[in-house]
C-alpha cells in the first residue's frame, strides 16, 4: 500500500498460522526507512476470535482528494488526500472481518469493520493491535489512576526516554504518544471514536518497543459501565492512526486526526464562532472573591473592554446567592458579550458535588436544560468530570455534542478524554481540557517544577490532535508560584490552540500590563487560517507562527533553565510584502516586558535573546 505521492508505504502480511500483521515505511524515492516494524493485528469478540484469519478478497483501491473546512483549529481549510485499501478476511468459524487502510503522505491508519448485518448485540472484549517501534526516543503521558476525577489526561508528559520504557504504574500510557525513530517522528493516536466503542490507550509494558492497544480500566467510574464495547452489525470501529514525518513540523502542523473523522453533522455551522473569554474562577478560587453576581458582571465588563467574545461562569452558579441567570444573560447581551455556563456531567457514580449536577446525564433532562438556556441567550456549555473512557461515557459525550448542536450551543469538555476527531464531526465542540493546565498552580504543589518542560512537549503531542483548553496567560501567583516568565505565559496564547481561549487571570492583573500587552490580548485570535512550526524540540523550546487573515502571530517559549538565542526566519511571510512587527519579550526581569516595533519581510532574520523559562510574542501586521 502506497500513499498518492509515494512518501508512505505499508504492507500487510498473513503468517503461516493465519495471524495478521503490518509494517510501515517512510519512503524517499527508492529508499525506505522503517518506522513501524512488524506489528500484530486482530480483534477478539466475545462470540468469536479474529486472530487466525484467511484472506478472501479485497475491494478496488480508491484515491480520494477532498477539501473540508473546520470551524476552529490550527488550519481551517484542509486537504484530505489518501489512497484507501479494504481487505476482507474470514476467521476459522466463517466470521467476516474487513480491515480498511488509508495511506497519506503524512501517515498510515487502519480500522476494523464487521461487515455483516445483524440486529443482535455483539461484544468486543479487546484488540490484538500493536505498534512495534524501532529503537529511539519517546515522549508519553502516563494514563491516570482511576479516581472521582480521573482518567482526565491531566498528568505531565514524560520524556525524553527510550522507546519501550514501562509506564510508572500498571495503568499504561495515553494517546497521543510521540516517538523519534530512525530519523523520523511518529505520533500514535485514535480517530473517529464513535458512541459504539470505548476510548483506548496503550498498555503499561512495551517489551522490545511493542505497544499494545488496551481498553479502559475496570476501576474507572468506580466500576460503573463495561470495559468491553458492544454494538449491532455492521460495526465500524475507530481508526488507529500513525502520523509520520521527517521533521517535527510535519507532526505539529498535521490535521490527520480530523482527516480520518466523519464530516460535520451540522448542516449550517455559521453560528459557531471561535473567540476569547474572560473567566473569574481561577483568580478567585482560593478566597472565593469572584463568586458574587457583581464580580461576575465585572468579568463581563472586562470582556467588553478587551473586545473578547465570551465570558465563562464556572461551577456553583446555580446555588450562588443573588444569582439570576436570566438577568445575567440580559446584562451580558447588553454588553455585546456571549455567556458560557459550567455544568457537572452528573450521573449515578459521579461523586463531585459541584453544580449544576444531573442536568447533562439524562437525555430528556439535558434537552430541556439546553433548550432553556439557549432561549435565555447562553451560547455555550462547559461540561466537567467524566472520569472514564468506557463506552457508556463515549455515548454521553456524543449525546451532549448532538443535543447542544440542536440548540446552537458550543461545547467545551473538561475532566475529559483526549480529542479523537470530534471537532470535525461536531464543530460546536470548541475545546477540550484533557491537560494539566493553569489550574495545576492551584491543585499540584510541585507543578511549577515541571511546567516549563511540559508546556514545550504539549505542542508536539496533546495539541496536535485537537483543541486544548489550557486556560493560558496567568501572571498572578495562586497556591503555587510560577517559575516561568511573564513573556512565557503571554506566549501560550499563540503556542497553544483552543477554539476558545479562556484567559485565566484577574481583571486587575491584565489591566496593569503595558498597553502593547493589552493590545496583543485584544487582537490575538482563537482560530487560525494556517499554522507553521518555526523551531524547537520537545522539552527544550518551541516557536510557532499562526496566521489569521493577513496577520501573523508568533509565540515562543523556552522550557529550559538556561537563556538562549533563538534565530527567527520569516520566510513564511508573503513574498514582496512588508509587515509591521511588534516584538514583546521579557523585560528587565521575568515579571516585566520589553516592546520593540520594526518592519519585517520574508527575507528577514532576527536573533532573540530569551530568558531561562522565558518567552516572547510577535504580532505581524501587513502594511498595505
Amino acid at each position: 500500500m502506497v500513499s498518492p505521492e509515494g512518501k508512505i508505504v505499508a504492507q500487510l502480511q498473513i503468517q503461516e498460522d493465519g495471524r495478521l500483521s503490518y509494517q510501515v515505511w517512510a519512503a524517499n524515492g527508492s529508499n525506505r526507512t522503517v518506522v513501524i516494524e512488524n506489528s500484530p493485528l486482530g480483534i477478539v469478540r466475545k462470540d468469536q476470535q479474529f486472530d487466525t484469519l484467511k484472506f478472501i478478497g479485497r475491494e478496488k483501491e480508491k484515491t480520494v482528494g477532498e477539501s473540508y473546512t473546520l470551524s476552529t483549529g490550527k488550519r481551517l481549510v484542509n486537504r484530505n488526500h489518501y489512497n484507501e485499501y479494504t481487505f476482507k478476511f474470514a476467521n476459522l468459524e466463517g466470521g467476516l472481518l474487513d480491515l480498511v487502510c488509508r495511506v497519506y503522505e503524512e501517515g498510515f491508519a487502519f480500522k476494523y469493520v464487521f461487515p455483516e448485518k445483524d440486529q443482535q448485540t455483539y461484544i468486543v472484549e479487546h484488540e490484538l493491535t500493536g505498534f512495534n517501534l524501532p529503537e529511539g526516543n519517546a515522549w508519553m503521558q502516563p494514563y491516570d489512576k482511576p479516581t472521582a476525577y480521573a482518567p482526565a489526561y491531566e498528568r505531565n508528559y514524560e520524556g525524553e526516554m527510550p522507546v519501550g520504557t514501562p509506564s510508572p504504574g500498571r495503568e499504561g500510557w495515553c494517546f497521543p504518544a510521540l516517538f523519534e525513530v530512525n530519523e523520523h517522528w511518529v505520533l500514535l493516536s485514535e480517530a473517529n471514536l464513535k458512541a459504539n466503542f470505548y476510548g483506548s490507550h496503550l498498555d503499561s509494558v512495551a517489551d522490545n518497543g511493542l505497544y499494545h492497544v488496551v481498553p479502559p480500566l475496570e476501576e474507572e467510574a468506580f466500576g460503573y459501565g463495561n470495559t468491553y464495547a458492544e454494538s449491532t452489525l455492521p460495526w465500524d470501529m475507530p481508526w488507529r492512526m500513525i502520523l509520520i514525518g521527517s521533521e517535527l513540523g510535519d507532526i505539529l502542523e498535521s490535521n490527520l486526526v480530523t482527516h480520518l473523522s466523519d464530516p460535520s453533522r451540522i448542516e449550517d455551522p455559521s453560528w459557531i464562532q471561535s473567540g476569547r473569554a474572560s473567566w473569574a474562577w481561577w483568580s478567585g478560587y482560593l478566597d472565593g472573591s469572584n463568586d458574587t453576581p457583581e464580580k461576575l458582571k465585572k468579568y463581563i465588563d472586562f470582556a467588553k473592554e478587551m473586545e473578547w467574545e465570551y465570558s465563562l461562569i464556572d461551577a456553583g452558579w446555580d446555588t450562588r446567592k443573588g444569582f439570576n441567570l436570566a438577568e445575567m444573560a440580559d446584562y451580558a447581551k447588553a454588553k455585546g458579550v456571549d455567556l458560557l455556563l459550567w455544568y457537572n456531567s452528573g450521573g449515578p457514580i459521579n461523586r463531585v458535588n459541584a453544580g449544576p449536577r444531573d442536568k447533562m446525564f439524562d437525555r430528556d433532562i439535558r434537552k430541556q436544560e439546553m433548550e432553556r438556556i439557549s432561549e435565555l441567550g447562553v451560547k455555550g456549555i462547559k461540561v466537567d468530570f467524566f472520569s472514564s473512557d468506557k463506552q457508556d461515557f463515549m455515548e454521553l459525550y456524543h449525546g451532549i455534542m448532538e443535543d447542544a448542536a440542536s440548540n446552537k450551543l458550543l461545547v467545551n469538555f473538561h475532566g475529559c478524554t483526549v480529542p479523537r476527531g470530534w471537532s470535525r464531526t461536531y464543530p460546536n465542540l470548541i475545546s477540550m481540557e484533557s491537560v494539566i493546565g493553569e489550574e495545576g498552580y492551584i491543585y499540584h504543589s510541585h507543578y511549577e517544577q515541571g511546567a516549563p518542560l511540559h508546556c514545550t512537549i504539549l505542542p508536539f503531542t496533546r495539541n496536535v490532535v485537537g483543541p486544548m483548553d489550557y486556560t493560558p496567560v496567568a501572571f498572578s501567583i495562586q497556591q503555587v508560584p510560577h517559575r516561568t516568565s511573564y513573556g512565557f505565559e503571554l506566549a501560550l496564547a499563540v503556542v497553544f490552540e483552543s477554539g476558545i481561549q479562556h484567559f485565566a487571570d484577574k481583571v486587575e492583573m491584565y489591566q496593569a500590563q503595558p498597553k502593547e500587552v493589552i493590545d496583543f490580548l485584544k487582537s490575538v485570535p482563537a482560530a487560525w487560517d494556517d499554522t507553521k512550526f518555526l523551531s524547537g524540540y520537545p522539552g527544550d523550546d518551541v516557536v510557532i507562527a499562526r496566521q489569521r487573515g493577513e496577520d501573523w502571530f508568533v509565540g515562543g517559549i523556552n522550557g529550559e533553565d538556561v537563556g538562549k538565542v533563538i534565530e527567527l526566519n520569516f520566510g513564511f511571510l508573503e513574498a514582496g510584502e512588508s509587515y509591521e512587527a511588534t516584538f514583546i519579550t521579557d523585560g528587565e526581569n521575568n515579571q516585566s516586558f520589553s516592546t520593540v516595533s520594526k518592519s519585517i519581510s520574508n527575507q528577514s532574520k532576527e536573533h532573540l535573546e530569551v530568558f531561562p523559562v522565558g518567552g516572547f510574542v510577535i504580532h505581524l501586521e501587513k502594511i498595505n
